[in-house]
């Protein structure tokens, strides 16, 4: 059986629709719990894809977060011997920054449902093509990445350029949230209850608008998933 190593960096920051898409093509996918203060350490050669899920921290505090530091070398590793990898959200920002691009606070927070539009080069993208040209997403993130010099934007939304990429053939990043599910995202929310009211933000409104923004978008999340792990 394949296998896949997903990185983990909060207690609710979950696989969500990959984890589901695995399980039911039959990929074994093995969650690395890299928070809380430990610093774990897998052997990727041992793993047949590199998954890196969301989280809080911020890709470029290796100070404070210096687990980040090992999951770049994982990323680095798993690149060099041309394993498939994927980035989602604080994943994405960790490829950016293991392959030498800038991971830097956005000027504003991009949290909610807000359009995503796929360039040309994610329209005619093999994975980046199931989604349609324009489609809502969940976004969910105050910093923000570079592209990586060998890289493709695959997509963008109105505050943020670089929503995905690709490096190579098999190497993907989202700064947006592919493997949300509406029920995933009120888990989040009801984490961050009182961050939420600090932010000023209505959670209850956005809670019923992943309601309606995920379910549409959950064929083409699927479409994608499916595609990348053929690869593993």
């Amino acid at each position: 059986m394949k296998r896949v190593l997903f990185v983990q960096h909060g207690e609710v920051d979950k696989p969500g629709l990959l984890a589901a898409v695995l399980e039911e093509i039959g990929v074994e996918l093995v969650v690395a719990h890299n928070y809380g203060g430990g610093v774990v350490d897998f052997q990727v050669e041992e793993f047949d894809g590199l998954a890196l899920g969301g989280g809080g921290q911020s890709a470029w505090d290796v100070a404070r977060y210096p687990e980040l530091e090992v999951e770049c070398r994982w990323i680095r590793e798993a690149v060099g011997v041309g394993m498939p990898v994927l980035g989602l959200c604080l994943g994405g920002q960790l490829i950016a920054r293991a392959m030498g691009a800038e991971v830097r606070r956005a000027r504003q927070k991009e949290i909610g449902f807000f359009p995503v539009t796929l360039t040309e080069e994610g329209v005619g993208d093999s994975l980046a093509g199931v989604f349609p040209v324009s489609f809502g997403a969940a976004h969910w993130h105050g910093d923000v990445f570079e592209l990586p010099a060998e890289a493709v934007r695959l997509a963008s939304s109105a505050m943020t350029p670089n929503q995905m990429f690709r490096v190579g053939g098999n190497v993907y990043g989202f700064q947006f949230h592919p493997e949300m599910t509406a029920g995933l995202f009120e888990e989040l929310v009801r984490d961050e209850e009182e961050w939420f009211r600090g932010e000023g933000l209505d959670a209850a409104a956005l809670v019923a608008e992943a309601g309606e923004v995920l379910p549409r978008l959950e064929s083409a999340a699927r479409g994608f998933f499916v595609r990348w792990a053929a690869m593993v």
